[in-house]
């Protein structure tokens, strides 16, 4: 459950949220922490081990050599060996062989690989045949060998053996010596490698029994030897290091596997070492000591930030929370107050501007004389019953088949009225059949769409880019159509006032309103502007304000369709026919439109909003286009002098001749409206 939604404070909605915080990062650096040192600690341990596994099989090799040297020199005594040839004195001569080599027992193999005498058993007859023994033919044939072996059940020992040579050098026979690995042994190699050794041997069951280990190593045999697969016991020696568990502390483990003469695995050692001891050590323990102290620091903070940031906080929220209420009552006159930072800072902001915006377009509500209850104005352009004849039809439409109610474009589109007539063509309502909607229609002159392939082209590409505006105060284009040679563009259905309208019917609007028209207006051109579509026909008579205020342009893309290109016998090379009062002088040049031009039609737009009267007139289009491109009207505060003179400045900036000299884009003069005050 939300903590808001459990009546909690926001000064214990902050400390419990920091201190979540705070225990989630301790809790994520404790993780870290321990993964890394763990993972530093297994490799310093597997590095250690595999060392101590070295040494231990160094020092078993080395005791090896020095029972085999012993036994060697031994053997060759012909003083000893003397006795053995002549006198046959085999019994004797393992026991003195003991006594020189500090083996538990010697026992002496004929030439024929029969055993002859045994150190500790004087009774021991003659035993079978053992030459094909690796251990014993090897010494048969001259050299010395060695291997382990079990003796009994548990008992791991080394087995050394030597030639013996009579005179001439011939090889009369062989010794054999066995050294059990005691715990002595153990004890040695783990002073020496600073770990546990534990060895053991394999039962006739192939079962590893302890032999010998050091003291530790000795109390933990049973644990170790579970560990141990005997079957496997070779492979071990080069696997991975264990990780077990031993009276609730960690320890790794590696094997090695010791082999007979013969290459059996008869047992082998285990090398251990404390895992947590390591971690000691090496110093996690304390750190982790350090960052649990530091997390209790970090929590008592985390509350003594909650209380001063929660007062930090309350304070504008609760005054936005009190505008708000205040909003939803119809009241926009709360004032925001400025400063703060953060993201209260932008709330406050956007709360800002949003009352800004209700305010703006409440007074033109206001204006517009609409109730609250969302009186619906006349239809664009729409004639009242009974006055669609009285239509004034322009010469240049008067020669287009005009549709009357009822009657069906094409198959989907059934005509309901006509809204009015334009310089391109004819404007219904229409009820789209596929999908039960209301729209309207603009059929378009025959003339207007004898063009090339390439300039329609051309047009049915700015359709389309202006197909992907969508915004509230712009009216939706969807789609070109043609029906019997008949061209026809399908529009979203608006119900409003023409601009042009509102200023013919109050004259000059108030600055309370003009100013909400011209953010709407900025803010159509911005979004098309992006799209990389340039209106190029700006005017009052190509605006709807609808009775909610909501201001909306239309005919984006259309008016394209004017374009000539040069050479082609229609007006100036790259004229634009529409409206010359406003039109940008670059526009009425022939040259290269960008979104500038646009701008230029807005301040022509807003001129006209506050004086009543367009920035420049004349009795011909001919002397209007000359003073468009060299006049400069007057300022609208020479006009009207309640026209706020930041206005009438920011007015007379967009109407620059030079399009170099004008706010660079919509974003930029919609900033520069936002900044005016109506007094």
């Amino acid at each position: 459950m939300a903590l808001s939604r459990v009546g909690l404070g926001l000064t214990t909605r902050i400390f419990i949220t920091s201190a979540a915080i705070v225990v989630v990062v301790l809790g994520i650096a404790l993780a870290l922490t321990q993964r890394a040192a763990l993972s530093a600690s297994q490799i310093s341990l597997a590095t250690g081990l595999s060392s101590a596994q070295k040494s231990v099989a160094d020092v078993l090799e080395r005791e090896s050599a020095v029972l085999t040297g012993k036994l060697r020199a031994y053997a060759d005594n012909k003083v000893y060996t003397s006795s053995v040839e002549s006198a046959k004195e085999y019994l004797d001569y393992t026991q003195t062989a003991v006594q020189q080599t500090d083996a538990v027992w010697v026992q002496f193999i004929s030439r024929e690989g029969v055993r002859l005498a045994k150190s500790d058993d004087p009774s021991a007859l003659p035993d079978s045949n053992i030459s094909r023994s690796p251990l014993v033919s090897g010494a048969l044939e001259g050299k010395n060998t060695a291997g382990f072996g079990v003796v009994g059940d548990s008992v791991l020992a080394q087995f050394v053996a030597v030639p013996v040579e009579g005179a001439g050098s011939r090889i009369v026979g062989a010794l054999m010596a066995m050294r059990p690995v005691t715990d002595s042994t153990a004890r040695e190699a783990a002073t020496q490698i600073g770990s546990d050794v534990l060895f053991y041997a394999l039962d006739r069951e192939d079962k590893p029994r302890a032999s010998a280990a050091n003291d530790r190593a000795r109390a933990a045999s049973a644990s170790l030897l579970a560990n141990i697969d005997a079957g496997n016991a070779e492979a071990d020696s080069a696997a991975k290091p264990d990780e077990i568990t031993l009276n609730g502390e960690r320890w790794v483990a590696r094997h090695a596997a010791l082999k007979s003469a013969s290459g059996n695995v008869v047992g082998g050692f285990v090398v251990v070492r404390s895992l947590d001891e390591q971690l000691r050590t090496s110093g996690f323990t304390g750190l982790r000591n350090t960052l649990l102290f530091s997390g209790g620091l970090g929590l008592l903070l985390a509350l003594v930030i909650s209380g001063v940031s929660a007062r930090q906080i309350v304070r504008p929220v609760t005054t936005l929370a009190e505008a708000t209420r205040r909003a939803a009552e119809g009241d926009y006159a709360a004032e925001i107050p400025e400063g703060g930072s953060g993201e209260i800072s932008t709330l406050s902001s956007a709360f800002r501007r949003l009352l800004n915006d209700l305010r703006d377009k409440q007074a033109l509500v206001d204006f517009l004389g609409v109730s609250a209850s969302g009186a619906r104005t006349q239809a664009l352009n729409a004639a009242a019953a009974g006055q669609e004849a009285t239509l004034k039809i322009p010469a240049g439409v008067a020669n287009m088949t005009m549709l009357s109610p009822g009657k069906m474009l094409g198959t989907r589109y059934e005509i309901k009225s006509v809204l009015g007539v334009g310089g391109m063509g004819m404007v219904y309502k229409a009820n789209d059949r596929e999908l039960g909607e209301v729209l309207a229609i603009k059929t378009l002159k025959p003339e207007m769409m004898a063009m090339d392939a390439s300039a329609l082209e051309r047009f049915k590409s700015e359709i389309k880019l202006a197909r992907k505006i969508a915004h509230r105060n712009v009216v939706r284009t969807y789609d070109l159509g043609e029906v019997s040679g008949l061209y026809y563009i399908s529009m979203e259905y608006v119900e409003g006032k023409s601009l042009k309208d509102l200023i013919n019917e109050r004259g000059r609007l108030p600055v309370s309103v003009v100013l909400p028209i011209a953010k709407q207006l900025c803010r159509a051109l911005e979004v098309s502007h992006d799209e990389g579509v340039i209106h190029r026909d700006i005017k009052p008579q190509n605006m709807v304000v609808q009775s909610d205020g909501v201001l909306k342009v239309m005919d984006f893309g259309i008016a394209r369709l004017a374009t000539r290109p040069k050479g082609s016998g229609h007006t100036e090379a790259g004229m634009v026919v529409g409206t010359p009062e406003y039109m940008a002088p670059e526009q009425l040049l022939g040259d290269e439109l960008d979104a500038r031009a646009d701008l230029y039609s807005t301040g022509a737009v807003l001129y006209e909003c506050l004086t009543g009267r367009v920035p420049i007139t004349a009795d011909s289009a001919i002397v209007l286009i000359s003073k468009v491109l060299e006049e400069v009207p007057k300022a609208p505060i020479e006009l009207v002098s309640d026209v706020p003179k930041s206005l009438s400045d920011l007015v007379m900036w967009v109407l620059q001749k030079d399009r170099n000299k004008r706010p660079g884009s919509a974003a930029e003069l919609h900033k520069l409206l936002d900044g005016i005050a109506v007094a």
